[in-house]
């Protein structure tokens, strides 16, 4: 299985899923009673799952839910859509933006401004806090557990999820999330989300 994480250096369909143990994890009920806001989310049962267990890791790290953000979702699932159809190459990063979309692109490396993708949520809905993802990838059909095991591997990943060393200043008030065949990705930001849809 080829498996691929997208490490965002800052200087700093949908089937049922059983919930199972990842990395000692495992998705509770108790965990993921953040508000949604609206019905227009459209997350599907695997989405789902992956916020619920998302959420249940902030839980046992004594941090709160955060709420399902319409737009961010918008923007996770237009991106996820985006890498499927046109896979980055190197030196491109999976936080590059095709050309072929309504959006301005960008190839995002480990050495460019951040700012192109922190501003995707603006640019393509009325969000207007910045944007941070994450995202994963696998050769194998994406899972959430597998997602979150990429994640949790990944020190930078988890001190986004779980605002810690250079995210520790910050407050997620809404998240996106999108799951494709081969793609995982999640929107964080600081601005909440009281939309009641995607854009």
């Amino acid at each position: 299985m080829f498996l691929r994480v997208a490490v965002t250096v800052l200087c700093i369909g949908a089937a049922v899923v059983t919930p199972v143990r990842v990395n000692g994890y495992r998705a509770t009920d108790r965990s993921w009673n953040a508000p949604v806001y609206g019905s227009g989310t459209l997350l599907t049962d695997n989405e789902w799952y992956l916020y619920r267990l998302l959420m249940d890791y902030r839980y046992k790290n004594g941090l709160p839910s955060i709420p399902i953000s319409p737009k961010l979702s918008y923007v996770a699932k237009l991106h996820a859509r985006d890498l499927e159809a046109y896979p980055p190459s190197a030196p491109c990063t999976l936080h590059s933006w095709s050309r072929h979309g309504p959006w301005s692109s960008c190839c995002y490396t480990e050495y460019s401004s951040s700012e192109g993708m922190w501003i995707k949520p603006a640019e393509l809905t009325t969000y207007r806090g910045k944007g941070f993802e994450i995202v994963a990838w696998t050769g194998d059909l994406m899972k959430p557990d597998v997602a979150f095991s990429l994640w949790l591997d990944s020190s930078e990943h988890r001190s986004v999820i779980i605002n810690t060393e250079n995210w520790e200043g910050y407050r997620w008030r809404a998240i996106g999330i999108a799951i494709s065949n081969n793609y995982a990705v999640v929107w964080f930001g600081e601005e909440p989300d009281f939309t009641r849809r995607y854009r």
